[in-house]
């Protein structure tokens, strides 16, 4: 069974009322869990392609086959991943972090023994005694749960056939977990390095966060409507909401565990980028591109990017399903 990347974007862009407010959910969510696993969300992304890497190699390897479920991997002591060389110069150029910061993220890696350095063959390795259900279950839940609402959406408009069981669909996802997980890596790796080319990781999150505010407000006023807004007409009615559903410093401060003090540090760098507004009672929500030719001009397209992303992603992981090769034990 093929699905269209390209025809999935198109869809996703004009419901994106309706939508989007899922993904942003998804990314809270990822970021999140990655922040309290790595106390770093740089480091994060150092670790994520590594782990990507990893995982490519043993899929492509077939050493897989029979672990293809979360539940009998975490069963395997003796599972070891295969080594690879850490070439930094690589790394950076794949995620867009400057060498120096992967140099020291790396070692910070290291030390906190999410790497481990094999002397004898001069390579390193994932450290697999610490990819447990606390690293791996808020993945499971977030993606699945977005996956399953996007496709309910794709199945209910006559997107693809009915013969898709979306049920059987979010418990493959469980399943096959770590074949799934390399396409939502590579999506994930894909969608960081290219936002920060705009921002950093840390005003990233908290962009992130206010934008699944935002849009949950705005599909609660499409919902009232029976209005679906495209990407590019549901910022212009942010400005028609009312004034205080925005999220404060101190909110966005617990939600993402980033201190206060940065937290007000980044919310001027967003507001300054128009990516940001504050209201009078000193609210943040995601700012309106119609009214500003910086966000129109420059955030606009990685959002179109990141919807042309999600529609590979769904393509992909929808194409996994279809597949019938691999029986789950």
């Amino acid at each position: 069974m093929k699905f269209e990347p390209a025809k999935l974007s198109k869809i996703i862009e004009h419901n994106f009322s309706y939508l989007m407010p899922d993904f942003y959910e998804m990314q809270t969510e990822y970021m999140k869990s990655m922040n309290d696993i790595y106390k770093d969300l740089d480091a994060a992304l150092v670790a994520m392609f590594l782990t990507n890497i990893f995982y490519q190699r043993k899929i492509k390897e077939n050493y897989l086959s029979n672990n293809v479920s979360t539940k009998k991997f975490y069963k395997e002591n003796d599972f070891k991943l295969p080594h690879s060389k850490f070439k930094i110069n690589e790394v950076s150029k794949a995620i867009g972090i400057p060498r120096e910061t992967v140099r020291r993220k790396k070692i910070k890696l290291m030390k906190n023994k999410f790497i481990t350095f094999n002397k004898k063959k001069k390579s390193y390795s994932l450290n697999t005694n610490l990819i447990d259900e606390k690293i791996l279950e808020p993945q499971i839940k977030t993606s699945s749960k977005m996956l399953y609402n996007y496709c309910i959406f794709f199945s209910n408009n006559g997107v693809f056939s009915k013969d898709l069981n979306i049920v059987s669909f979010k418990n493959d996802i469980e399943k096959k977990f770590i074949l799934y997980l390399p396409i939502l890596l590579n999506f994930q790796i894909s969608y960081f390095s290219e936002m920060r080319k705009i921002v950093d990781m840390e005003c990233l999150f908290i962009n992130v966060l206010c934008a699944f505010n935002t849009t949950t407000q705005l599909r609660k006023k499409s919902n009232n409507t029976n209005e679906i807004f495209d990407s590019g007409e549901i910022f212009s009615q942010i400005d028609m909401l009312n004034n205080k559903f925005g999220l404060n410093s101190t909110y966005i401060a617990d939600i993402t565990k980033i201190p206060r003090t940065t937290v007000l540090r980044k919310l001027a760098k967003l507001e300054k980028l128009n990516i940001l507004k504050k209201d009078k009672f000193i609210r943040y929500e995601t700012q309106s591109f119609v009214s500003s030719d910086n966000s129109r001009k420059t955030i606009y397209p990685h959002l179109l990017n990141t919807i042309r992303l999600l529609g590979l992603l769904i393509s992909e992981c929808l194409e996994i399903y279809s597949s019938k090769e691999l029986i789950i034990i």
